[in-house]
């Protein structure tokens, strides 16, 4: 590693992101001379911070390590497909204390994805444009739509990163993960998920060099677990541009989409929670898991105000006023104090 090269890349984009040494120094829990001593290639951010470091700028860890900034640019787009559910699940039913659609776009959030096509129905859109309008507040961007888009909202993009389903993903250092899997953009790369052999149609099939097969090919890695797939893509925007099948629901015309294409896979390791949200039984599952979370660790998960705030997306005043918005409520008042601690450092 070239320290002045990995200097120069966190000086770049930490402007580019609009910290300053001492806010990016504070997200991080160093000084700001630590800080200025990387920026001026005298030293290297220790191997347990940097995977933070690499979030809080947009980029990812091999990335940052090689002072690679030229493919730092903008070129990833969120597309989030919401069908509807037979069983009234929505965008705003509520999992414990947060609206499901929270969860939904925290992974774009996670990954620094600022612009967002959304593809539900009216009642889905009218309850997230209720909640959230066009995004402006946290720093996106919502384009809604009926069917998936093919106009330049995604062709401006190289790369869209894609979730449908309803799905309430956890799991430790869950964005390196993701990361991993944005890092070829010539490819479709999906995630799955080590789990007990469960009867589902997400059962995914892979060889030793990740890349997806049938099971019919028997190249499966031998492991004690079933692998499944999880309902998030990265792909080429190439992919969703040339969708043309307006008889079917955008879950249906992507299927179709990527049947034939090559697939690679990043594997999450065990101990990641992915509880789909399909009926009410499973709304009382996910309720509990994070209820129980929340409970035992003090914090709120997929809290996007906070999310938006620790990328960069707000300011901390902004941050702070979206609390004062909630009232003298928990989560609320969860991000009042947050924002109070963050002031004080």
């Amino acid at each position: 590693m070239d320290a002045e090269k990995v200097g120069k890349a966190i000086s770049y984009l930490r402007k580019r992101v609009g910290y300053t040494q001492r806010e990016l120094a504070d997200r991080i829990g160093v000084s700001d001379k630590a800080v200025s001593k990387w920026e001026r290639g005298l030293g290297f951010p220790d191997t347990a911070i940097i995977g933070k470091i690499a979030i809080l700028l947009d980029s990812d860890t091999d990335s940052l390590l090689a002072g690679d900034i030229v493919h730092h640019n903008k070129d990833w787009t969120g597309l989030l497909i919401l069908e509807e559910n037979m069983h009234g699940i929505s965008a705003g039913t509520i999992i414990y204390d947060k609206p499901l659609v929270y969860f939904l776009l925290g992974y774009f959030m996670l990954m620094g994805i600022k612009e967002i096509q959304i593809v539900c129905g009216e009642t889905d859109q009218r309850y997230i444009e209720t909640k959230l309008g066009d995004g402006e507040e946290l720093g996106l961007k919502f384009n809604y739509w009926r069917q998936i888009p093919k106009q330049k909202y995604i062709t401006d993009a190289s790369s869209v990163m894609v979730v449908t389903g309803k799905s309430l993903i956890f799991g430790v250092d869950q964005t390196r993960f993701f990361q991993k899997a944005m890092m070829d953009r010539e490819r479709i790369t999906v995630l799955s998920l080590p789990k007990k052999k469960i009867e589902s149609s997400s059962r995914i099939y892979f060889n030793s060099d990740k890349q997806v097969v049938t099971s019919e090919d028997g190249m499966q890695l031998r492991t004690q677990y079933d692998y499944y797939q999880i309902p998030i893509m990265f792909c080429p925007s190439k992919i969703i541009r040339d969708i043309r099948m307006p008889d079917l629901s955008s879950e249906a015309a992507l299927s179709v989409a990527v049947r034939d294409e090559v697939m690679y896979t990043v594997v999450l390791d065990r101990g990641f929670v992915e509880i789909p949200v399909e009926t009410w039984n499973d709304v009382m599952d996910a309720s509990l898991f994070v209820k129980t979370v929340q409970r035992a660790c003090g914090l709120q998960i997929y809290c996007i105000e906070e999310i938006a705030w620790r990328r960069g997306m707000i300011s901390h005043t902004k941050f702070y006023e979206l609390g004062l918005k909630y009232g003298n409520t928990p989560y609320g008042q969860y991000i009042c104090d947050m924002a109070e601690a963050g002031r004080k450092k």
